[in-house]
């Protein structure tokens, strides 16, 4: 079967005329204006977002990490703690100085912003005050000076916050043992 075949109409009248023109130009003028604000504002957006994860990051991740607790021991009694500290993996040097750090020690009777010494055990990047990916560092606080604080007896507790300048705050609680045995040393964590 063969289909019949159709006809086209044949339009060749166009608008022409400056009016037309006119018309053409706004229209593409304001095409390039709506881009150019689509394109400013998610430049802006995207560069906000950015700062925001880099901080978010940084805030939320926990870069310092207690590896041990080494007490002192004077009769029977916990006189200093020795924190060993390093960097979490994939986390960010922490300056270690104390106008940068707050310790927090937290006993029954006393809870107060402590001062405390630093040092490294390896040092790796020149720079003794901060610690890096890969040092170790000692945190040491001296419980004795302290006042009111009464050194960690027997099964006593005792909490020690670490506040860095960026990153989460660290607590590691410290529970004596029921006895030192005589030691000088003891190690209380892990």
């Amino acid at each position: 079967m063969k289909a019949k075949g159709t006809k086209l109409i044949k339009n060749e009248d166009a608008d022409v005329g400056i009016g037309t023109l006119i018309i053409f130009i706004a229209m593409v003028l304001v095409a390039a204006v709506a881009a150019a604000v689509l394109i400013q504002t998610s430049g802006v957006l995207q560069q906000k977002a950015q700062l925001t994860g880099k901080e978010a990051t940084a805030e939320v991740s926990s870069n310092l990490k207690i590896i041990s607790v080494v007490a002192t021991v004077a009769s029977e009694s916990a006189t200093s703690l020795d924190l060993g500290l390093e960097i979490s993996a994939g986390g960010n040097p922490i300056d270690m100085t104390a106008g940068k750090l707050k310790v927090k020690y937290i006993d029954a009777d006393y809870s107060n912003y402590t001062t405390f010494t630093y040092s490294e055990d390896r040092q790796l990047d020149g720079d003794s005050n901060v610690l890096s990916s890969g040092e170790l560092g000692n945190l040491s606080i001296n419980i004795n000076g302290l006042s009111p604080v009464q050194p960690l007896g027997a099964r006593n507790t005792s909490t020690v916050q670490i506040i860095p300048e960026i990153g989460n705050m660290v607590i590691r609680e410290i529970t004596a043992p029921s006895t030192y045995g005589g030691n000088t040393r003891y190690q209380l964590f892990p």
